[in-house]
């Protein structure tokens, strides 16, 4: 299966399983058919990654969707999914992200799996009854809420008053240039007033060769311009444009939490430290 749904007797249904299994036939029988049929989640599915994961993306795309020979290196199970899918664009529609945190109107695999109109080939997953609208109802609201990439852990969250809930990238992971876009999700909806060069910034650092925990305490060695606001449809998810797609290189973006005019949501809750995360941007294979 696959989220940007190349034809194929991908069966497998998931929110972001577009369309198709293997290339190399893995995951099929001798009919092209899946091996294990069936596209119902194995339990309730709430609006968290991990209840996602372990009822849709492991039981029933990850049959096709794993290792190297992954159609599309698009690989679901539960260390590749998120980022194969958050912020990556459809091979179908590359105008649309698989999943576009804090919108899932403009996320590819929604499209897909609702059937929508003008989407490539057939609603996912293919040949099978839709998923159930519960479900698709909690991947909505999943992305929604800006994609978070934590378990069911949103109360504990709350609990912890205004907080930083996920990045995108990951901390310390490696994407390949360009990079159009940052996200952060918090807690809670951002205040739009206090985001500005003084509370939010984006160095370069070095080259991939820098060590990324280095890079963590380096010195900047180049300061990015970017721009940064609330995401449309979800004040708590905050977008970062750079004023450039960033190419190779070791970047650190820091929010500052602490102090007069620090990020705050509504109610003047900061987040009391700065926080800091850093990624490492690989030249396109």
């Amino acid at each position: 299966m696959r989220i940007d749904g190349y034809r194929c007797w991908g069966a497998l249904a998931l929110i972001a399983c577009a369309a198709g299994c293997a290339g190399n036939g893995d995951g099929l029988n001798a009919n092209g058919q899946p091996i294990t049929a069936g596209s119902s989640p194995t339990g309730t599915v709430t609006a968290d990654l991990q209840s996602i994961e372990e009822n849709v993306f492991t039981p029933i795309c990850s049959k096709c969707h794993i290792g190297a020979s992954a159609p599309e290196g698009l690989e679901l199970d539960a260390a590749h999914a998120y980022d194969d899918l958050v912020g990556v664009p459809s091979v179908e529609e590359p105008n649309l992200d698989r999943v576009n945190p804090g919108n899932p109107d403009l996320s590819y695999m929604v499209l897909k799996i609702e059937g929508a109109a003008g989407i490539e080939g057939a609603q996912m997953p293919f040949g099978e009854t839709p998923l159930p609208q519960s479900t698709i109802d909690a991947i909505r609201q999943w992305i929604s809420n800006g994609a978070p990439n934590v378990p069911a852990a949103a109360a504990a969250a709350e609990a912890r008053g205004f907080a930083v809930k996920s990045f995108v990238p990951l901390d310390k992971s490696i994407v390949n240039a360009p990079l159009k876009r940052i996200l952060v999700a918090f807690t809670h909806e951002l205040d739009a007033s206090l985001i500005n060069e003084t509370t939010l910034t984006l160095e370069r650092i070095g080259g991939p060769e820098v060590d990324a925990d280095s890079a963590m305490t380096a010195p900047g060695a180049e300061r990015i311009l970017v721009s940064g606001a609330p995401a449309e449809h979800n004040p708590a998810v905050l977008l970062i444009t750079p004023g450039t797609p960033l190419g190779s290189g070791v970047y650190r973006v820091t929010l500052r939490g602490s102090g007069g005019g620090a990020l705050a949501d509504l109610n003047a809750r900061t987040l009391g430290s700065d926080i800091s995360f850093v990624f490492t941007v690989e030249p396109a294979p």
